[in-house]
């Protein structure tokens, strides 16, 4: 059979599709010239079994349409890619663990059977660069916690979903090189391409002059910095630039004029003391690995039930490229201690049972809210305007002072996720969703919440 679409005398109509007996037809990377034909009696589009195969896909039922005039060719699509570099428990031997970093694959997977589209993850050698091709996969549950990856022969996709888990992965030479091949496809768009550095964050947002009451002064580490910062502050932290989940975090405490205290977030907690800035950075040596560190001012915080908490916000674009409020909670630093990450012993409280205990008042609790929105929408755009656009979704860490003001301590680009909740499925799961809806997006089908558009 020849590669044909057959496509409706509504939708040809609707999308003033030029009435030609051949067209292109493009899904995902891949373009194939088809036959066109034209039919009163049909209800959207199909297909001939060639012109699938020839788009490695196995069915249209699950594609939208589209005429692109620009290119002068139907697009049928989302086609979503989320990259890794490893797929969890590949054999499906053992049970999952619904709170792991490796499930939030999974859960994807699962979840991007509800778009309107083909979502798939895949890894940098997955793909074939020749015929246009990726292998990838879906997850198939078999069980509550249990279940398989299943491969198949899918287009090069339409958009791609940066979820590379860690830092160390990303700077890989063949990952970094698979980044900017697919950067330079002419029919792909990546979104979340990188990890943030808390350096090049502070110079960016810092010349909003509306951020700057937000943000924490914060210098580049060097011994002149430091002292600067000694004579400043009584408390400072620390921070690697291209660090995440608390990892060798330095909280610095001035006692007095010549007593410099010091307690090292590494494998465990480490505490010592010094007398100056030059000897502080020597003792710590070792644990900062000449690795580029930020020096930032410590805020004097409000706490919850005696321990020191921050804000978390999940901030996404939606289907239609929108930011908004993906998910928002309170994470609550273990004991004594002054880093809430989950990673290192945290403990999440909803934010609005920790607003009722701070702030009583109904209308107190709104105004505090409407600031932290307005913090969020001043960050997201400032990184939007600086990097074209580049993220589809930002976690961003406030911390509260004891006059209700708030901070912003920290922004990331690749939020942790967890696929467990003891609070609203609907919440978690959309938070999962949005992104893929906003990959739906950025290929052209905008999508609105909830919607089975076609």
């Amino acid at each position: 059979m020849a590669r044909e679409i057959c496509i409706s005398e509504r939708l040809v109509t609707k999308y003033d599709i030029p009435r030609s007996n051949t067209v292109q037809v493009r899904v995902g990377g891949i373009i194939v010239e088809s036959k066109l034909k034209v039919r009163d009696n049909l209800n959207g589009y199909q297909i001939s079994p060639s012109l699938a195969k020839s788009l490695h896909i196995k069915s249209s039922k699950k594609l939208r349409l589209r005429y692109d005039s620009q290119e002068d060719m139907i697009h049928l699509g989302p086609v979503i890619g989320i990259l890794a570099t490893a797929l969890p428990n590949r054999a499906g031997r053992e049970e999952l663990d619904p709170t792991s970093l490796q499930a939030e694959l999974t859960y994807l997977s699962h979840v991007g059977r509800s778009i309107v589209g083909l979502v798939y993850i895949f890894l940098p050698s997955s793909l074939n660069w020749s015929s246009k091709s990726v292998r990838g996969y879906n997850y198939r549950f078999v069980s509550a916690n249990r279940g398989v990856w299943e491969s198949s022969l899918y287009p090069l996709p339409d958009v791609v979903y940066n979820r590379i888990a860690s830092r160390r992965s990303e700077i890989r030479s063949s990952v970094q090189t698979t980044l900017q091949m697919l950067n330079e496809l002419p029919y792909t768009r990546i979104f979340n391409p990188s990890y943030l550095n808390k350096w090049q964050v502070f110079q960016t947002l810092s010349q909003n002059e509306l951020l700057k009451p937000y943000l924490p002064e914060t210098c580049k580490l060097n011994e002149e910095s430091l002292e600067k910062m000694l004579n400043k502050y009584s408390v400072l932290y620390l921070k690697p630039s291209n660090g995440s989940l608390g990892i060798g975090i330095i909280k610095v405490r001035k006692a007095s004029e010549n007593n410099i205290k010091f307690t090292i977030y590494y494998r465990g907690r480490i505490n010592g003391s010094t007398d100056n800035a030059a000897r502080l950075l020597k003792k710590t040596s070792v644990y900062r690995k000449d690795k580029p560190y930020i020096v930032q001012q410590g805020l004097d915080l409000c706490r919850y039930h005696g321990s020191v908490f921050d804000i978390r916000i999940i901030y996404q674009k939606n289907g239609h490229g929108e930011w908004q409020i993906g998910k928002k909670f309170a994470r609550i630093a273990p004991g004594r201690s002054s880093i809430s990450n989950l990673s290192r012993g945290g403990r999440v409280v909803t934010s609005r049972s920790l607003f009722k205990s701070l702030y009583k008042r109904k209308s107190l609790i709104e105004e505090k809210n409407a600031r932290i929105n307005e913090l969020c929408r001043l960050v997201s755009g400032t990184l939007d305007k600086e990097s074209n656009g580049a993220f589809g979704e930002l976690g961003l860490d406030i911390g509260i002072d004891n006059r209700g003001w708030p901070w912003l301590i920290e922004v990331n680009s690749k939020p942790r996720k967890t696929t467990e909740t003891e609070r609203s499925q609907i919440i978690m799961r959309n938070s999962f969703k949005r992104p893929l809806e906003y990959g739906s997006y950025l290929a052209g089908f905008p999508v609105k919440a909830g919607s089975r558009e076609t």
